[in-house]
């Protein structure tokens, strides 16, 4: 399992490419994050992937205070946070959940968030790998202190464990609040 801080940026269909100039600029100009990489995924429409080195947990966080002021995003409609990137199999998953375990302390409620793109991997197959290999906290479906993050595209698996599971951008909200605002 590597270590591959980033995220994964969902858009409406064909804006991948300003979603991820926009994340870009947002990591790099605002937050000074270095070596970023932010570019749509090949043959799956509305999705990109952003890398760089600092920590994406933290960063989601910094992100959702800054729209809180001024929501600035036009394009992009989704972020979720990823600390690894795994070759996709069950015993891969298997592997990165015992890693994932320890940032879950023993008083801790858990919840799996997956999301399949291009896997023949059954959903159900993958929750059990990796809940069998969590023997901490307590599983809690409904608002639990930690998310385990599992996004599977294609090859490529990628996992965090957080507080925030994802940070929807409504830029509607942001064109209703204003009064003056035309197209």
């Amino acid at each position: 399992m590597k270590d591959c801080p980033g995220f994964v940026i969902s858009s409406a269909r064909t804006h991948e490419k300003n979603a991820s100039s926009e994340i870009y600029y947002v990591l790099s100009e605002l937050l000074e994050q270095e070596e970023v990489n932010a570019s749509p995924v090949s043959g799956i429409s509305g999705l990109s992937i952003a890398t760089f080195q600092g920590d994406s947990i933290q960063i989601l966080e910094k992100i959702q205070e800054m729209i809180e002021d001024t929501p600035f995003f036009q394009y992009t409609l989704k972020i979720v946070p990823f600390q690894y990137k795994v070759s996709t199999s069950i015993e891969n998953l298997k592997e990165a959940a015992i890693k994932l375990r320890t940032e879950i302390a023993e008083d801790d409620t858990w919840k799996i968030n997956v999301r399949r793109r291009h896997t023949q991997i059954p959903r159900t197959e993958i929750i059990s790998a990796i809940a069998n290999e969590i023997n901490r906290g307590k599983v809690m479906l409904e608002s639990p202190d930690q998310y385990i993050i599992v996004e599977i595209i294609g090859k490529w698996t990628y996992l965090a464990v957080s507080s925030i599971p994802e940070l929807s951008v409504s830029v509607s909200q942001f064109y209703e609040e204003e009064d003056d605002f035309t197209f």
